[in-house]
């Protein structure tokens, strides 16, 4: 259902309002740019009687408020949740969602950065894993296959299995026994050899740890979306709702009864 548009009879009707206010000669203005009719006369009650009466289905549309009459279309209005669901399942998303098309920009191209990151530091990881393992077959005799990672780690510190069990389980009994196996075997053929088997697995973890910030990019980059496009949301909403000027107009007040008065509320939106 279409929202509900001010009539040419509400513009009439602030018309006639503002007049009676030039005849009662007891109107205000509040710091809130507000006009404010009080104790009018029984003509200019009947006027606003009938005035709002008239027009009182517009008033009473929900859309517009219980008390006022709203400047602007509120149609197409943006949902923040949407938006902050959609940047966090894509960055970007949500800010195409509301139009914001420079930001949605922005986002992707981080977004595409930190994968490509995230492939290129994994691919150099495995390279990595297959270069310092195979120096340790061809230095260390070891056989590669099925080893956990701890595994090679005691081949950065100790030169020979039988090294190992001697000195790196005796102080910590809890560190792990390998399988008495051939292929459990290491002995590194000079110094070097290990050095740079060190350096090689080195240089893998490295390339994992700066995999794994890629990740935290990735995450960092939903976060920083999803705000965003909450708050783009909002404004989006607020623009649509006050108009291209940024102005509402609302009538508040009780015209009928004992304390007759009405209200002109103006609100600008900076």
């Amino acid at each position: 259902m279409p929202p509900h548009r001010p009539t040419v009879r509400v513009f009439i009707s602030l018309l006639v309002i503002f007049c009676c206010l030039g005849i009662s000669g007891t109107c205000g203005a509040s710091g809130t740019s507000t006009a404010l009719i009080g104790d009018k006369p029984p003509v200019t009650a009947l006027f606003l009687h009938a005035l709002l009466l008239q027009d009182r289905m517009s008033f009473s549309d929900p859309s517009l408020g219980l008390d006022g009459v709203q400047l602007g279309d509120d149609s197409d209005l943006k949902s923040p949740g949407k938006a902050v669901f959609l940047s966090l399942l894509l960055p970007g998303a949500g800010q195409s969602y509301i139009g914001a098309t420079t930001k949605s920009r922005v986002f992707y191209s981080a977004e595409a950065v930190a994968w490509l990151a995230y492939a290129g530091f994994k691919t150099w990881e495995s390279h990595r894993e297959d270069e310092f393992q195979g120096w340790a077959a061809q230095h260390a005799g070891v056989d590669p296959d099925g080893k956990p990672d701890d595994f090679w780690q005691m081949m950065t510190y100790y030169d020979s299995r039988q090294d190992y069990e001697i000195y790196g389980r005796v102080g910590e009994p809890n560190r792990s026994s390998y399988p008495d196996l051939i292929g459990w075997d290491w002995q590194w053929d000079s110094e070097a050899s290990r050095t740079q088997f060190r350096a090689l697995r080195n240089s893998a973890k490295e390339a994992n740890r700066k995999a794994t910030f890629s990740i935290g990019a990735m995450v960092l980059n939903r976060i920083v979306a999803a705000i965003d496009a909450y708050r783009g949301a909002k404004s989006y909403n607020r623009r649509r709702v006050m108009g291209t000027a940024g102005t509402k107009v609302r009538i508040k007040g009780h015209p009928f009864g004992k304390n007759q008065n009405v209200m002109l509320v103006f609100q600008k939106m900076f």
